[in-house]
């Protein structure tokens, strides 16, 4: 039975443009296969890698991705990003990210507008670190005019261990960065009526995901984080250096096709109707014996 003909066994990637494919597997895994109309190893891909990623993210709570390339060294990146960046788009904010950090991205002791967002922490005596309880709820904030110029003050409404409670808050207010590490900015404030009168609340709000994301952390914050963490934040890190590696290896497939097994050979087969003769053979030439007389 003939084989078909390599233009006839022209393999799927071939069809589409290897350049476009390659691309889209560099930005995004599982894309470029996805593009040539190799789905299941596209998605295999996609949300495996993607996935991997992702999850080590989720797992160190924002504080993992990032390049902060040691003082006095040539290189501008760090091996520890190097490993990421092959992840494709999910890394690349964190190139720019630093850019962001400015001298004015200072924490914030008086609010200028009006604040309000969802706050988890603790209900702090105001003379030392005894926890009176688990806060968790609504914060609203706004500046007013004191008699010592502007000041902060809002209400907390929400949960004390589990209890409703609604707080008067004001002074000794200080609020985190707006560019930072981590998708939570930390937030303190006095408590200033009713019987939680002189507490204090720390805790956090939520940080938009534009300006926590690929944000190097300080010395301090990442020392807190790892020490809060402990080997899950180790453990968050692997996954995202595993996933950067392993998609260098799926560009490689997407670009150079599978190793093995194409799968797509075609083959010529016989009509079985076809009638075909039967070989003929030709009759043995007799061979001449030692016992045969000439």
């Amino acid at each position: 039975m003939p084989i078909a003909s390599a233009a006839e066994r022209r393999k799927p990637w071939e069809e589409r443009n290897v350049f476009v494919a390659l691309i889209l597997a560099v930005l995004v895994p599982g894309l470029g296969h996805l593009y040539q109309g190799r789905t299941v190893k596209g998605l295999i891909y996609l949300f495996g890698i993607l996935g991997l990623f992702l999850w080590g993210v989720k797992l160190g709570e924002g504080i993992v991705v990032y390049n902060v390339p040691e003082k006095g060294l040539t290189r501008k990146i760090t091996l520890h990003y190097a490993a990421q960046f092959g992840a494709g788009l999910v890394s690349y904010p964190a190139l720019l990210q630093k850019q962001r950090i400015s001298k004015n991205n200072n924490t914030i002791r008086q609010l200028d507008r009006p604040l309000s967002a969802n706050f988890k922490g603790s209900l702090i005596e105001s003379h030392g670190d005894a926890e009176a309880g688990k806060l968790e709820g609504v914060i609203t904030l706004q500046p007013e005019s004191g008699e010592y110029g502007q000041e902060t003050k809002g209400v907390f409404s929400g949960k004390l261990d589990g209890q409703p409670i609604k707080l008067e808050l004001g002074g000794n207010f200080f609020l985190d960065r707006p560019i930072a590490a981590g998708f939570r900015r930390t937030l303190k404030i006095g408590v200033t009526g009713g019987v939680e009168n002189g507490r204090v609340m720390i805790g956090s709000i939520p940080r938009s995901f534009f300006d926590g994301y690929g944000v190097p952390p300080d010395p301090d914050q990442l020392q807190e984080v790892t020490g809060r963490l402990g080997k899950q934040h180790e453990l968050a890190l692997v996954f995202t250096w595993i996933a950067g590696l392993l998609n260098i290896l799926a560009i490689w497939d997407c670009v150079q096709g599978p190793a093995y097994g194409f799968g797509d050979e075609t083959w010529q087969t016989p009509d079985p109707e076809e009638k075909t003769d039967p070989i003929k053979l030709d009759p043995p030439v007799p061979v001449a014996s030692a016992t045969t007389p000439a």
